[in-house]
């Protein structure tokens, strides 16, 4: 068997710390808690401050385009002052990412259903199987609505043609 070099180990004790051509200082940690020595400790961005109120104050509840880009954009800033680090940058702007790629879906979602949370609720209880099952919710074009009981749904799943 093949020893791993000295460069692939992940050694917690050492400091890592790594300078602009990619050398790593070799100096012990300055205690268990920290990944840097006491040289390196107070140069390298803290992940401790709490940047939620800036990367949150303008963004729409990240419903909006418009918010995520507003969030980014402290985010960029943030990375570019050396406040935040810049794998904990990398997360949040992943999350990003996906947060916009989801926004498309919302607004289909919005503009084709109706929820029981948007719907008022009954005045009466003479109508009580209207209030249990969303009215007028919508299906996507080219699909079937699901039965509305579960023995429906049994027999629609057995009596469904088998793939070749």
């Amino acid at each position: 068997m093949k020893p791993k070099s000295p460069s692939s180990d992940f050694t917690p004790e050492r400091c890592q710390h790594r300078t602009r051509t990619g050398r790593q200082c070799r100096s012990l940690v300055a205690d268990a808690n920290s990944s840097f020595c006491a040289a390196h400790a107070d140069s390298e961005p803290g992940d401790s401050e709490d940047f939620r109120v800036a990367l949150t104050r303008h963004s729409y509840n990240f419903q909006r385009s418009q918010g995520v880009n507003n969030s980014l954009g402290v985010l960029y800033n943030l990375l570019a002052e050396g406040r935040i680090s810049p794998r904990r940058a990398s997360v949040l702007a992943y999350i990003s990412s996906l947060l916009l790629r989801t926004l498309p879906a919302i607004e289909y979602d919005n503009e084709h259903y109706t929820y029981d949370d948007d719907e008022p609720e009954a005045q009466d209880q003479t109508s009580t199987a209207s209030a249990a099952t969303p009215a007028a919710r919508l299906v996507p074009p080219g699909k079937e609505p699901l039965p509305a009981t579960a023995e429906e749904f049994a027999d629609a799943v057995l009596k469904r043609p088998k793939p070749n």
